[in-house]
């Protein structure tokens, strides 16, 4: 049997739950969606006021009787550190549980990317001391928080990022490769997106691809799935270093392409622009469609909207860290 303090995370966390779901809501909607008590409802509910986590909403409709009070988040209770690394440049945004920004910009520029995280993460948190969690993503990549494969930051190879954010922080922390943020930022922006998509994007520290299947990222046995640059193709470590002088773009994207058709066979593929793409679209099209067989060609779309998928991904990592911290809080 569970202790009475078991009980009460568990009443809470259902109290959480609803209220996720429901926005707004009176204690006889939160007795209905959680199948708990009125009094055990209530007296969560009145907790979490008390706590700073939920607040009056205003009275519902009158239905002949008394009124009831309605109950809302705060969006404010926690906020939660958004960072991105790329091309050594460190910019971020502060949101709060709803998403919106309340704080953004880039860090100053220092000899040292740990300096840098460090000095913003302690920065975040003496300006924020609701600060509930932060997450990092970076242009290289990482497993389980750690730098394993990079050709743009050398001093981070090995390095925990995800720890490091925590400790300079003092919140839950991840670190996560720029790729897969985007591409879980695209299944949220698409409602949810099912099915096996592989979305591709050219930045500054060269051209990186992530899988996403049925909402999940594949990473691979060591994360080094979408290292495209490792593909037997001409030349390709050599583009990394030089963005690509020289190159048939078509014929790249068509090679990459061709060959997650292959291993992976993805419904859709995801081209983030970019100024070699110009123009190239549909000729990756045709040439795709001259070198697979029909049922392998998946559909390819040209995105304009990497940022905002790749903010979308962080956002809802750091918001999972958020969540985790919201755990702890059970003075019920």
């Amino acid at each position: 049997m569970a202790d009475a303090t078991g009980l009460k995370k568990i009443n809470t966390e259902l109290v959480r739950k609803a209220l996720r779901q429901g926005g707004v809501m009176s204690k006889n909607d939160f007795a209905r969606a959680t199948g708990l008590s009125f009094p055990t409802v209530s007296r969560t509910v009145d907790a979490l006021v008390r706590l700073g986590e939920l607040r009056q909403a205003g009275a519902a409709a009158s239905t002949g009787g008394r009124c009831a009070q309605r109950y809302e988040r705060d969006p404010r209770f926690r906020v939660m550190l958004c960072a991105r690394l790329e091309g050594r440049r460190l910019s971020y945004e502060v949101r709060d549980l709803d998403g919106v920004v309340l704080e953004q910009a880039e860090q100053p520029p220092s000899a040292s990317v740990l300096e840098m995280l460090d000095e913003l993460a302690v920065q975040v948190r003496e300006k924020y001391p609701n600060l509930g969690g932060a997450a990092l993503g970076v242009d290289c990549s990482i497993r389980s928080g750690v730098v394993c494969e990079t050709m743009s930051y050398h001093e981070l190879l090995g390095v925990d990022l995800a720890e490091r954010l925590c400790q300079a922080a003092g919140v839950p922390a991840a670190a996560e490769r720029d790729m897969h943020l985007a591409a879980a930022g695209y299944c949220v922006r698409q409602g949810g997106w099912k099915g096996v998509a592989v979305c591709i994007y050219l930045g500054s520290s060269g051209m990186g691809a992530s899988t996403v299947a049925d909402g999940k990222i594949f990473e691979g046995a060591s994360a080094f799935a979408g290292e495209l640059h490792y593909l037997p193709i001409k030349n390709n470590l050599e583009y990394a270093k030089t963005h690509f002088a020289g190159a048939d773009m078509v014929a790249y994207y068509m090679q990459v392409i061709r060959a997650y058709a292959a291993l992976v066979n993805p419904a859709r593929v995801v081209l983030y622009d970019n100024p070699l793409l110009a123009g190239k679209v549909e000729r990756i099209r045709r040439a795709c469609g001259q070198t697979l067989p029909a049922q392998a060609v998946p559909e390819i779309v040209l995105s304009h909207e990497f940022q905002e998928d790749y903010n979308a991904g962080l956002f809802r990592l750091a918001n999972e860290m958020t969540e985790e911290k919201l755990h702890e809080l059970l003075y019920l």
